[in-house]
């Protein structure tokens, strides 16, 4: 296991509150979406594709904020803004713990046994996918843990995909992009065994933004998403939301006013 230093433990041991947050769409924004002064935080053969606003950039390096993504850890460490690049991050949709940027061994063996025992649920997914029509990129296998596609018609693929369920596979959407994951491998349940492994009986802040974050905002105190997701699907027993457009500076915002 990746060792943490005495000092750095501590620190965390008085931390009344731990923060986890998403990345896309909740700290951080496509460059599509660029404005005049906005930071970019993310190139790819050279071309832009993720930004911060100048506040959040003004913010972010007073917050502690651990970074839960369903990213590859390649591409969270694509990310270029030091801030993101936190002591403790959960990549692979909380299936890879990182520890000063290094994999912890210990935590990657429990989720590959998650893994193992869906693997048939998995193969499923795979042979779904393979014939869908509406499939319109490659099948990948990120990190070993979890199926990603793209799809012309993502509700026509996940109902297609539905059968996989009675295997222990959850199937989500966000936008054109397709996933298929063992059910046991969740934002939330990563961030309840890092944060009762760094500080236990803390308060929990998350943020996310979508769909597939509803299990981090149900294991938190306090929970931040977007106004278009149904306050009744989130069962944290304090919501925040803010509109969709203005949601990472919001997000920022409210983390720089709640984190002591």
């Amino acid at each position: 296991m990746s060792e943490v230093t005495p000092d750095k433990a501590a620190y965390i041991q008085r931390a009344p509150v731990v923060i986890f947050s998403d990345l896309d769409g909740t700290l951080i924004f496509s460059a599509s979406k660029m404005r005049p002064g906005d930071i970019v935080c993310e190139y790819k053969d050279g071309a832009p594709i993720t930004c911060i606003s100048p506040r959040q950039a003004e913010l972010l390096p007073g917050l502690a904020i651990i970074p839960v993504t369903t990213r590859s850890t390649e591409q969270y460490n694509r990310i270029c803004i030091p801030r993101f690049h936190a002591e403790y991050a959960l990549a692979d949709n909380g299936g890879t713990l990182l520890i000063n940027g290094i994999p912890d061994p210990e935590w990657s063996a429990a989720s590959m046994r998650l893994v193992r025992k869906c693997s048939d649920g998995l193969s499923t997914c795979r042979e779904i996918l393979e014939r869908d029509p509406h499939r319109s990129f490659e099948i990948r296998m990120v990190d070993g843990m979890f199926l990603f596609t793209k799809s012309d018609d993502p509700a026509a693929t996940l109902s297609a995909l539905e059968q996989a369920a009675a295997e222990g596979i959850r199937c989500f959407s966000t936008g054109a992009k397709i996933y298929a994951l063992p059910a046991g491998l969740s934002k939330g349940n990563a961030a309840q065994r890092l944060a009762a492994r760094v500080s236990p009986g803390c308060r929990i802040i998350c943020a996310g933004d979508s769909l597939m974050d509803i299990p981090l905002l149900n294991i938190a105190d306090t929970a931040l998403f977007p106004d278009d997701i149904p306050q009744e699907a989130v069962a944290a027993r304090n919501r925040m939301t803010a509109p969709r457009e203005r949601f990472p500076e919001f997000v920022t915002e409210q983390l720089t006013k709640m984190k002591d």
